[in-house]
């Protein structure tokens, strides 16, 4: 597995050298939208001016603010994004280098509300949370902003005035928009260019919550407002971490970078560089790539054409797969177990359970002694020993994951023995987690082979012509239960029996796996270079479909969006 994908992700400044932008009084008190000039005049002020302004009124002066010596269009992009669809509270800002695909997170924080008492989410605690806590966040990443450095005009670099930019040799002094900044903390900070929100698929009091907050911003700001798909957003999470890393390569010196290039390149990996200059201009894995969406409230397997084309191959029958390994979880856990977590993710709880060897350890080489089915269709019955059995799910070439029975099974085992040992646990624990994962796999195989039934029709989408799955050299395993190694270990293995050994899996962080606002952020960040906004109007969505086949239109099929041509 590449190393981009444990990529540490820490801040860093791409340019060192910096031009100056002047906020100056001018002639006209006259206020202009955001992609305008903003004039302003001492006069223009209703309330007592900033002490910055109350301090030059005798001797009107320009400030200026240092920035990365690029116009407006080549600057770095920068967006503040809101996560809310279930229970975790997120708020993130992203800083997008411009005309390259590389990323570092100025701010990334996520809280979740406590739910222990009632073993699940609760819609109404979570929404408390929400309230109670998001205004707070959003305050924190503000101060996460680009800071603006002010200096008064014909100060320059070489010592004559109060101030000296020391980034900036050159003392270049440009105009610039008084609605770019920001004031927090008597601080001038850069205003983000967008704010970005998530507006479904989830708990519509949940989302709204965020999506409100995220419109009091853009209209404050006066700034445009992008209301994204969430499971787009869990597709695109692999581009956002090559980003990341693009980032931190570009702090590095030109052998260290030309190093990491080689590397990458010997792991067939193949970026498009900037003219001239050895930066990636496109996210990778680049398109088309197959993903593996698995969460609480999703089973889905993707074929991501596009940033707005994600046809659905396979998706879940009844029950998610997060959500039938928590209930599972919460029956097979020793009471002890589940008293010491601090959240209601028993999922995860479970997998530590099974292997607390593998769990004490890093990486994904744990020797699981696991040896994959004979046919992608034919999983193995479990014969525990003790009196009962598990029958894998759906045995058929159907593309649904279909995994109520398997949980019905485990309840059922536990209900019959409630006194079942730790032993016997641990290895219902186990061999549950098997039958379910090889079925995630089984689907993936069927799909990569063509041979699974299509029932697109059956469910309102339109059947599609999937022949461009024989291009796909990428697996993405994405969404919360995707932080499971046990998961990836069985897919890594399945696809290497079968022939897919050439196909690469790849899975965020941990961190980037679960719900969080750096997603959003950097879906927001590609959804609007491609030139999308919201509408101010937009609700939140209980359902958004990802494929454009289905019923609705798929992402672009929500109302709001509109196209802003470059």
């Amino acid at each position: 597995m590449s190393a981009i994908w444990s990529t540490q992700m820490r801040p860093y400044f791409l340019l060192t050298r910096t031009a100056h932008y002047s906020l100056c009084p001018r002639t006209s008190p006259t206020l202009r939208s955001h992609s305008h000039s903003l004039a302003l005049t001492r006069k223009s002020f209703k309330q007592p001016p900033p002490l910055l302004f109350q301090q030059q009124q005798q001797q009107q002066r320009c400030l200026s603010y240092s920035h990365p010596r690029l116009n407006r269009r080549q600057r770095p992009l920068l967006t503040l994004a809101i996560e809310t669809s279930c229970d975790d509270t997120c708020v993130a800002v992203l800083e997008k280098h411009a005309g390259a695909a590389a990323a570092r997170l100025r701010f990334d924080r996520k809280l979740t509300s406590d739910n222990r008492e009632f073993h699940g989410v609760r819609p109404i605690v979570a929404v408390v949370s929400h309230s109670e806590n998001l205004a707070a966040m959003v305050r924190e990443a503000m101060r996460a902003l680009p800071e603006v450095t002010p200096r008064r005009q014909g100060e320059n670099a070489d010592g004559d005035g109060d101030a000296i930019d020391d980034e900036d040799p050159s003392g270049l002094v440009r105009s610039a928009e008084a609605e770019e900044v920001l004031w927090v903390d008597g601080r001038a900070r850069r205003k983000p260019d967008f704010v970005t929100v998530t507006r479904g698929p989830g708990m519509l009091s949940n989302l709204s919550t965020g999506l409100n907050t995220a419109k009091g911003l853009a209209v404050a700001w006066d700034v445009p407002l992008l209301g994204v798909n969430h499971m787009q957003a869990h597709a695109l999470t692999p581009r956002l971490v090559g980003a990341l890393a693009e980032w931190e390569r570009m702090q590095q010196g030109p052998q260290q970078q030309q190093q990491r290039r080689a590397g990458d390149e010997q792991e067939g990996g193949a970026t498009a560089l900037l003219k001239g200059e050895n930066v990636a201009v496109e996210p990778t894995p680049a398109f088309p790539f197959l993903s593996l969406l698995v969460s609480g409230g999703h089973t889905l397997l993707v074929l991501s054409r596009s940033l707005n084309d994600h046809a659905i191959l396979a998706e879940a029958r009844n029950i998610a797969i997060g959500d039938m390994l928590d209930k599972c979880a919460r029956v097979i856990l020793p009471e002890s177990e589940l008293a010491g977590s601090d959240n209601v993710m028993y999922g995860r709880l479970l997998e530590r359970f099974a292997f607390p060897d593998a769990a004490a350890g890093e990486g994904y080489d744990y020797d699981y002694g696991y040896e994959p089915p004979p046919a992608p269709d034919k999983p193995r019955i479990l014969d525990s020993g003790l009196g009962w059995f598990l029958t894998p799910p759906l045995s058929t070439t159907e593309m649904v994951y279909d995994l109520s029975g398997l949980n019905g099974q485990v309840q059922k085992v536990l209900h019959e023995r409630p006194d079942t040992d730790v032993a016997g646990r641990r290895i219902l624990a186990r061999h549950t987690m098997r039958l379910a994962f090889e079925h995630l796999g089984s689907r993936l195989l069927l799909a990569l082979s063509g041979g699974g039934s299509d029932d697109s029709q059956a469910d309102g989408r339109q059947k599609r012509d999937n022949s461009d799955l024989g291009a796909i050299r990428t697996v993405v395993v994405a969404g919360g239960v995707a932080s499971n190694r046990y998961l990836l270990h069985i897919l890594r293995a399945m696809l290497d029996a079968r022939g897919y050994g050439h196909v690469e899996l790849v899975c965020p962080p941990l961190p980037l796996c679960t719900d969080n606002a750096a997603m959003i952020a950097w879906t927001g960040m590609e959804m609007y270079e491609a030139g999308w906004r919201s509408d101010l109007d937009v609700l939140s969505l209980r359902k958004w479909a990802l494929d454009p086949g289905a019923e609705g239109g798929g992402i672009l099929g929500a109302s709001g969006w509109r196209r802003e041509e470059d």
